[in-house]
């Protein structure tokens, strides 16, 4: 058997050839040729195998089909529910019609005892007291118990006082609620005993001589 020695760098090889003398039986002699063939041949290679990746499965739709993983256990009792944000509701405002222009009515302003005579001597710096001694004017010197605003702008435009009023009903229902100086009939404003108190303070001689 041959064999090989360790190779010194930068020096010489040394071989050394030995012969095997054996006395073996006929039908052993192809075994130990084979064997010493082998030994001379050297170890041989393992061969390389290439490994080819197969493509992945698809579906129906050619797409790839992924397996899917299985659910966290603790996440299979939490139950998702996704809602859309409301919007906020506004609240609702009534809507009120625009005041409706006022209209002389028909009322004699100049027969005894006249709204001027009445109002002679009285306080009447302010709207709603304004409004108070017409009332009472026309109460109790021209049978008009009950008025609106369309006699309230009679009454102001015979005076000549402002008419730079943009709702002459509104005054009326403001001496109503705020100051029950008036009651609410189906055929408007009719001033009060109180009310008519208030104008007797106001001064005046209410056109009596």
């Amino acid at each position: 058997m041959a064999k090989n020695s360790t190779a010194k760098s930068g020096g010489t090889s040394r071989i050394r050839f030995v012969m095997v003398d054996a006395e073996i039986a006929d039908g052993d002699i192809g075994q130990i040729t084979q064997a010493i063939q082998n030994a001379l041949r050297g170890p041989a290679q393992a061969p390389i195998v290439k490994r080819i990746t197969a493509p992945a499965p698809a579906n129906g739709n050619g797409a790839e089909v992924h397996e899917l993983e299985p659910a966290d256990e603790e996440n299979d009792d939490i139950e998702v529910i996704e809602s859309s944000p409301q919007p906020a509701r506004q609240p609702r405002t009534a809507k009120r019609s625009a005041p409706r222009t006022p209209k002389i009515v028909t009322i004699d302003m100049n027969e005894p005892v006249s709204l001027a005579t009445f109002a002679q001597g009285k306080d009447a710096k302010s709207q709603h007291k304004k409004y108070m001694i017409a009332a009472a004017w026309l109460k109790e010197h021209r049978d008009i118990p009950a008025v609106t605003g369309d006699h309230i702008y009679t009454c102001f435009r015979s005076m000549g006082w402002s008419t730079n009023i943009s709702d002459f009903g509104q005054p009326l229902r403001d001496l109503k609620f705020k100051l029950q100086y008036f009651d609410k009939s189906d055929k408007g404003y009719e001033i009060n005993h109180i009310g008519l108190d208030f104008v007797k303070k106001l001064g005046g001689s209410d056109g009596a001589s």
